[in-house]
């Protein structure tokens, strides 16, 4: 092939709003609205290859703006491929491009394939405990055998996993992501003890409490029986295998970063999942490099589940994994007619929403809040959280007067002048 072949022509960006599925689009609507917001950018070559990837506004490791659009034009698609500064979508459709131009599926240009079929994982935000159930059953019917679940205090944690027992079958799993907010091992280590005596379901519990307490995480992976996950970077990797912190790791970030980071994980032969959060564009490179990595073992996480469309042609989940594609590139067909249908403006920003968030503790006492807030008071200690009974309710605004005159008398702070809006 003529290296000139390889040279970037163009890049193209399109925003697109991508809905959440109806399951899960109002608890989006609280925790990541953003999320909906999608920048695919194409890669035109010399050879009118077109290479696709896309990047998660609200949430994705690194952005693809003018900048680096503007640095990879002239240059050589292979010579671009590992510079993880482009950012998730660009780097993304410079493999697809890559992958098409040689003819090899963009696990050929990771590494040797090692596993045909890729573990991944349904997920779900903090939601009360039937709504846990709804998307453990919408796992099942579409494949999945595992969900990662965010783990929250102001949720009762044992509430929510009976939930998700009586609605899945006894082989479906749970991994539960407490976001350090169980504090300490004082608090962690009978709480998840509970919890692993109760419910069979839980599997792999990460960050319990905060990563940077080496010696507390030390001390809670003895006590407990569930295998420990940690976002690799934090204590430093070599620390935390020696310290013996976990019992294995979450990676993401960039192509390079990944591969490095995999290559660590087998050297210590310590499993990890991948993380890489979008739409189907981004669940098949996450597949592709769960091909090359041997510890990636761990049922990878990209959200793919919380979107209306996928934006590819198909991507089937079978006894909850994913085939790796065969065909060039990413392997998969771009669904053209649902990218013009979610097309919006560069500047497209999803509407705020006003919020009322009532914790009830199960001692009577009620706290009130707009559009969420409270995490803080969780984390600092300052509330008990994670008690038998505690639950949130959040009601978002209906364009009633009912609401906005709830809204004024509980928050007038927020309501300014506004009248009888």
């Amino acid at each position: 092939m003529d290296a000139r072949y390889a040279t970037v022509k163009d890049v193209q960006r399109t925003v697109l709003h991508v809905p959440f599925h109806a399951r899960c689009a109002r608890t989006m609507q609280v925790y990541g609205p953003s999320w909906g917001i999608v920048e695919l950018c194409q890669v035109t070559t010399a050879a009118g290859v077109v290479g696709v990837g896309e990047t998660i506004r609200g949430y994705t490791w690194g952005r693809s703006g003018p900048e680096e659009c503007a640095r990879v034009r002239g240059a050589n698609v292979f010579d671009c491929l590992w510079d993880d500064s482009l950012g998730a979508g660009l780097q993304m459709a410079l493999f697809d491009a890559a992958g098409k131009l040689a003819g090899v599926p963009c696990h050929r240009l990771l590494g040797p394939q090692h596993r045909q079929r890729c573990p991944l994982s349904w997920w779900a935000q903090s939601m009360a405990p039937q709504e846990w159930a709804a998307e453990a059953q919408a796992a099942v019917a579409q494949g999945f055998t595992t969900m990662k679940v965010k783990a929250r205090p102001w949720y009762d944690v044992d509430e929510q996993l009976a939930a998700v027992e009586a609605a899945s079958p006894a082989y479906f799993r749970l991994d539960a992501d407490f976001n350090g907010l169980l504090l300490g091992v004082d608090l962690a280590a009978p709480l998840l003890g509970r919890l692993e005596s109760g419910h069979p379901c839980l599997a792999i519990v990460e960050a319990p409490i905060p990563q940077e307490d080496v010696a507390g995480n030390a001390l809670l992976r003895q006590k407990i029986c569930s295998p420990i996950a940690m976002h690799l970077g934090s204590p430093p990797p070599v620390s935390a295998v020696r310290q013996q912190v976990c019992d294995g790791f979450v990676v993401g970030g960039g192509a390079r970063r990944i591969v490095e980071d995999g290559v660590f994980c087998q050297q210590v032969h310590m499993p990890f999942w991948l993380q890489m959060v979008g739409t189907g564009l981004t669940t098949v490179f996450a597949a592709h490099f769960g091909a090359v990595l041997r510890e990636a073992r761990w049922p990878a996480i990209t959200c793919v589940n919380i979107y209306a469309h996928a934006l590819v042609d198909s991507l089937a989940v079978e006894g909850g994994c994913l085939a790796v594609p065969q065909a060039p590139g990413l392997g998969v067909e771009v669904d053209w007619n649902a990218v013009e249908r979610y097309r919006v403006p560069d500047d497209f920003q999803v509407p705020a929403v006003r919020q009322i968030h009532a914790i009830r503790w199960p001692h009577g006492q009620t706290a009130y809040f707009p559009d969420g807030g409270y995490r803080s008071d969780f984390a600092s200690g300052r509330w008990a959280g994670f008690m038998p009974g505690i639950s949130l309710e959040i009601r978002l605004d209906d364009g009633t007067e009912e609401f906005a005159r709830e809204y004024r008398e509980l928050f007038p702070e927020r309501c300014g002048n506004r009248g009888n809006e």
